[in-house]
């Protein structure tokens, strides 16, 4: 992913006067985990759109699921 896309993705303009001290301040795990978010990101919304497999890690709650704990409660 390239700084453009990351923060494209982080919501920070081209014009941004913070996105210099953001680039500077990311360490590797920092930028590893927002990679790691936009992948997830991407590929929650094909699986929402029938277009993807469920994304790895990702947790789904069905209607049968929620109705069934609010008894538990």
């Amino acid at each position: 992913m390239t700084d453009d896309e990351l923060a494209a993705f982080c919501g920070i303009a081209p014009d941004d006067p913070i996105r210099p001290k953001f680039f500077e301040t990311l360490t590797p795990q920092k930028r590893a985990t927002y990679e790691r978010m936009a992948t997830f990101t991407s590929e929650w919304n094909l699986y929402v759109a029938g277009l993807g497999p469920r994304p790895t890690g990702a947790l789904v709650d069905t209607d049968r699921s929620t109705n069934r704990r609010k008894g538990w409660r």
